[in-house]
């Protein structure tokens, strides 16, 4: 399995080359497209510079990225060119605007500042074959380190500024540092600004049947005077995922990004006369920069696309799959059996073993105890008691934790654990013993009373170099000596590590520590599996994509088309994959109605299954009827998952409006995945109140020359046509209208229809 594992993953550099610009004596201004020589490559990936203009150049075949520096005029942005199609996307004249913008010790700095000294540049070539470019400005006695990485065979630029305190006095009060500052306009037409809705926004509006807000693609049109704010205060998908697209109608390509953090983000943009402004960065900050200190702000990227939002969602994860998520097992995303809405913390080893055996039945590949196993936690009671403990509970396991792994391994599956590292239980550990009161979260208050049958928790801060140490330890023990395969890393309460009130460094500290604590585990055990989860997603973004390999998307795991509907929006910035749900019991939809009714089981087996794919209801107490049909519909998504895990991603009818007293979709849902390396694709389409007959679907994705066949899953399906006749005519459909959904298979054949003679050329 560790072969799996191998591809380094942004690895210290091979190559170093160390330039010094020197910058002349009288300004110069070339020209715009003026060549650069070449000073670094990889693949279509390059940085070119020009010493006797003091200008650079980053991209690759799909973007371009071009900056100068002049005295008096400082560092600006003259270039920013989709080269998909050619069209330059800065505004003209926007050059002057700044491409660093900060506040520290009461001054607001730009790059364009005119007291900035180039001191020079240097460039990294890393083991996954990006390019970095790293140049460096002086700003007495500031020194800022601009930082821009190229990925080969991406539209993708990461970007990220670091600030160091040369000086020997401390630097008060950095409160903003902005790593995104650009003014737009690839057309006259305004933009759209497109993001996906957090799982905890901010209320709007109180209306009756309104949209369900969570997890819904968003979108406004930036006229003259609109301005956007989107972002997350505390965990970073709580109210926004960090994605966005800019696109307008009439031009058939865009522009997405996204930040790599877990924490606070913002983003705004707006309309400013013929132009689209676009800043981002760190704010609701306050930090103090010691002396030798250098302050990282969080990596952002953009990238450009052809085409429309699903382009741009496909453009993200090949970006995602090829450089941020490590390189996982072929079989991957695993099925799972996760002990929480079956059993909550009623939980015990004679139990459990019955249903690893009903899971091994089924073919599921990974047994996941979750919450409940740990010391000092009741069988029926809130999880958060014994948190902090970290030892099983031998009520609950006799035989110890290791005996049951071992069990579990005995039976071909994986075994899998949950924690929740930033939160104890304080009257299950003691201060100043277990942990110390300088590693809590400052608005504690540890004589507190907690309301009846509740915990009395608190949250750490792993910017306390103790609480990472104690975390680590703990964690690399618990994966040692029970024989951890999957961990699951919740975190269900947010608690500010900031001072009452105030801005401060603490909540920046902790997701630092946090990724330092993931990093470890990263290499101390290159075999586990990470799962990230914060009551469910509120905190998914890229950062985190980086360093967990799977996430759960939502607690809200039910009905069937709920899930269909978070699939939808959370599968623009993330590959679909990486999203986890799991079937459960339902008050909407009982396992025990469907006995005799497997067309409606499929459905909401398959619901589940545009992504990772999980159990967590009882499945030795189902029916040998429910088990054999589940057991089935496991096999099916075992034969197709590798296309969900590489293909490209189509929405081939909108987002369903989901209210929140989540009544069924008036309205069809359909899905694509497409891997064209494969030639195979996969199609999932679920009725709602529309009629079979009066549906229609076009695939997306096929090479046009291409013959395909597409058949469904029943056999009832059968349609043999050319790339061009199926993304331009409508499949039509026979089934009666008791049939839920149906799932298609696309296999690409030959381009030529005379080499397939005994293939009939017939209409769906």
């Amino acid at each position: 399995m560790l072969k799996h594992f191998s591809r380094p993953f942004l690895l210290p550099i091979v190559v170093w080359l160390v330039c010094r610009a020197t910058a002349p004596i009288e300004a110069q201004t070339p020209p715009l497209d003026a060549p650069l020589k070449l000073i670094a490559q990889s693949s279509d990936a390059y940085i070119g510079y020009d010493a006797t203009t003091n200008t650079w150049e980053i991209g690759t075949s799909g973007i371009r990225r071009r900056m100068d520096y002049r005295p008096g005029t400082g560092y600006r942005l003259i270039r920013l060119t989709n080269r998909l199609t050619g069209r330059e996307w800065l505004a003209p004249g926007s050059g002057t605007s700044a491409e660093l913008n900060m506040e520290i010790a009461g001054q607001t700095i730009t790059g364009s500042a005119k007291d900035f000294v180039l001191l020079g540049y240097r460039t990294e070539i890393h083991r996954d074959g990006s390019l970095e470019l790293i140049i460096a400005l002086k700003h007495n006695p500031l020194v800022v380190h601009l930082h821009y990485v190229a990925f080969p065979g991406t539209t993708v630029l990461e970007q990220w500024a670091e600030i160091e305190n040369t000086g020997k006095t401390s630097l008060p009060d950095l409160t903003r540092l902005d790593s995104i500052s650009v003014a737009l306009k690839p057309s006259a037409e305004p933009l759209t600004l497109y993001w996906v809705q957090g799982l905890a926004p901010p209320l709007e509006t109180q209306n009756e049947n309104q949209p369900e807000p969570i997890l819904r693609l968003r979108s406004i049109k930036l006229d003259q005077g609109v301005f956007q704010s989107i972002g997350s205060r505390g965990r970073s998908s709580e109210e926004a995922m960090g994605w966005f697209t800019l696109a307008a109608p009439n031009l058939r390509e865009g522009m997405f990004g996204g930040i790599e953090w877990s924490g606070d983000w913002e983003l705004g943009a707006a309309r400013d006369g013929d132009r689209t402004t676009l800043h981002a960065g760190l704010q609701g900050i306050r930090h103090t920069l010691a002396p030798g200190e250098i302050f990282r702000a969080p990596r952002r990227f953009i990238g450009f696309y052809r085409g429309d939002l699903d382009d741009a969602a496909n453009e993200s994860h090949h970006f995602v799959r090829t450089y941020l998520q490590r390189q996982l097992p072929v079989n991957f995303p695993w099925t799972q059996f996760n002990t929480w809405f079956a059993f909550y913390t009623n939980i015990d080893e004679i139990k459990l073993k019955r249903e690893v055996d009903a899971a091994a039945e089924l073919g599921l590949e990974v047994f996941v105890v979750d919450a409940g196993w740990y010391e000092k936690s009741p069988r029926r009671a809130d999880f958060s008691f014994g948190l902090g403990t970290w030892r099983e509970n031998p009520d609950k396991f006799p035989s110890g934790l290791r005996a049951f792994s071992d069990y579990v391994h005995s039976q071909g599956m994986k075994f899998g654990l949950w924690v929740e590292p930033e939160r104890v239980d304080l009257d299950a550990i003691e201060l100043g013993v277990d942990i110390q009161p300088e590693w809590l979260a400052p608005s504690t208050d540890i004589y507190a009373s907690p309301p009846p049958n509740t915990a009395r928790t608190a949250n750490l801060c792993f910017g306390n170099p103790g609480a990472r140490a104690w975390a680590k330890e703990w964690l690399t023990r618990i994966i040692r000596e029970y024989n951890v395969d999957w961990l699951k890393w919740d975190n269900n309460v947010w608690m500010s590590c900031d001072p009452p009130h105030q801005a401060g460094d603490g909540n920046y500290l902790h997701v630092m520590g946090l990724y330092e604590i993931l990093d470890d585990l990263r290499q101390e055990f290159p075999h586990l599996i990470i799962e990230n989860c914060a009551s469910g997603g509120h905190r998914m973004d890229y950062a985190l994509l980086r360093r967990t390999d799977i996430a759960w998307l939502s607690d809200q795991t039910e009905p069937s088309y709920r899930v269909r509907y978070h699939i939808t929006g959370a599968s623009y910035p993330f590959p679909s994959a990486y999203l986890n749900s799991w079937l459960v019991e339902s008050f909407f939809e009982h396992l025990a109605s469907v006995e005799n009714d497997p067309l409606t089981l499929r459905a909401w087996l398959r619901s589940r299954m545009m992504g990772a794919f999980g159990i967590s209801t009882s499945v030795a107490g189902l029916s040998a009827t429910l088990r054999t049909e589940i057991a089935s519909e496991i096999e099916r998504y075992k034969s197709y998952r590798s296309i969900i895990a590489q293909g490209k991603n189509y929405k081939l009818l909108p987002q369903n409006d989901l209210t929140e007293d989540v009544e069924p979709p008036e309205e069809p849902d359909a899905m694509q995945f497409y891997d064209p390396t494969a030639g195979k694709g996969i199609v999932f389409l679920f009725r709602g109140n529309v009629a079979w007959a009066n549906r229609r679907v076009l695939i997306k994705g096929l090479d046009p020359t291409m013959r395909y066949e597409v058949t469904s899953a029943d056999g009832t399906i059968a349609v043999r046509q050319t790339g061009r006749q199926l993304t331009t005519q409508s499949i039509r459909f026979q089934y009666t209208s008791d049939r839920p959904a149906a799932l298609l298979f696309i296999q690409a054949m030959s381009p030529n229809p005379a080499a397939n003679p005994q293939i009939p050329n017939f209409s769906p």
